[in-house]
């Protein structure tokens, strides 16, 4: 587990030493926020954060729909991944809460502020911040204006962003500086790959921990993927996630995650993966349907997000699935029946549940490191 080099690394800068661990990918807002708990208190840095994601969440939750606000932000609080990653000393919990802020301010600078200890956390936040940019940019443009006026509300907003030109240029001079290699260690185990799947299988695991919001309309989505349309997408999906779908040496190697038994025994077969295409046409559809209050544009800029972020990772891992499923669930409306959104709260406590229990009494050997339990995680 990651655990280990994030807490290792936290206690080497309280002892003043800034040595900085090969092993280690990403950079260190987490290990310098968390300094002040070093001594066996690290994880509470992630208790802590708690009390600043839900107000942020709900400020989101806010932009886009105003119903049902708490109990969609306890859903989105609820996700197994994510509260099993909080429980621990990872970086997913700070990734999230400063990515959510940046994208709930409206003042450029504080804005630019979290998404810069979001890119301080894990480097593809950038791409969010990116996208935060010219979304503002792109609200200025009103078609029923004269083009001058609207070049001339162009041009003072984008100088009000100049904040994101600092981030942007700062990220250029960081890539220059690291050879361009987004990763800070172990580069050659991180190359990118063109892993088309990736975005595909975040499409799943949005709507698959959703489930009870498409029970209503069940039916209808399934209706729909005899659609002409959908069969050409469907045929297309197949055969991207049959062509550029790879494995990885960790996700072979450690059979303390999850992935390791998806893959094993599902994903690992490439006929296995295209025949989810219409799975993955579903799940798409309804995502889209959710979010009735999103400007297609800002749909758009999602999936093109999402794609920038996901698509070059080589490894599957559901935690890099975190941000977008927040961000599309923050989004959604919900089904009318309350009794619908207390279904899939109480199916994300017991699923987190029965893998914190798997974490905590389920554990195991492995036969080269006799002695010391590994435990079952996402």
């Amino acid at each position: 587990m990651d655990e280990f080099f994030h807490i290792s690394q936290t206690r080497l800068y309280c002892a003043g030493n800034y040595t900085w661990n090969p092993l280690i990918t990403t950079p260190p807002a987490l290990y310098i926020i968390s300094m002040p708990l070093c001594g066996g208190y690290e994880r509470y840095a992630n208790s802590i954060l708690l009390f600043f994601a839900i107000p942020a969440f709900c400020r989101f939750r806010r932009m886009f729909v105003r119903e049902d606000v708490w109990l969609t932000v306890s859903i989105v609080g609820s996700l197994p991944i994510l509260m099993a990653s909080s429980v621990i000393f990872y970086t997913d919990l700070l990734s999230l809460t400063t990515v959510i802020w940046g994208f709930s301010i409206g003042n450029p600078v504080v804005s630019a502020a979290f998404f810069l200890v979001a890119i301080l956390t894990r480097q593809t936040n950038i791409v969010w911040a990116a996208i935060y940019a010219f979304s503002v940019l792109a609200s200025k443009v009103d078609v029923s204006r004269p083009k001058f006026e609207n070049l001339k509300r162009l041009i003072f907003t984008a100088f009000s962003l100049w904040p994101f030109v600092g981030l942007a240029a700062g990220f250029l001079v960081f890539l220059y500086l690291n050879n361009f290699q987004i990763v800070l260690g172990d580069a050659k185990a991180h190359e990118p790959k063109f892993h088309v799947a990736q975005f595909f299988y975040m499409i799943l695991f949005c709507a698959a921990h959703t489930w009870t919001q498409i029970l209503p309309n069940l039916l209808s989505h399934l209706s729909h993927l005899t659609d002409l349309k959908a069969l050409c997408l469907q045929a297309v999906i197949a055969v991207l996630v049959y062509q550029f779908s790879y494995d990885h040496p960790y996700l072979l190697a450690d059979n303390r995650h999850f992935t390791f038994y998806i893959w094993r025994r599902f994903l690992s077969n490439p006929v296995m993966r295209a025949t989810l295409a219409p799975l993955y046409t579903f799940s798409a559809r309804f995502m889209s349907l959710s979010t009735p209050s999103v400007h297609v544009f800002h749909k758009f800029l999602f999936v093109f997000a999402s794609l920038l972020v996901l698509v070059p990772a080589h490894l599957f891992e559901m935690r890099y699935y975190i941000v977008p499923y927040v961000i599309w669930r923050l989004a959604t409306v919900n089904n009318r029946r309350k009794s619908l959104l207390a279904l899939e709260l109480v199916s994300q406590v017991t699923l987190f549940l029965v893998v914190f229990c798997l974490f905590l009494f389920k554990t195991f050997e492995w036969p080269n490191e006799p002695g010391i339990k590994q435990r079952f995680m996402f």
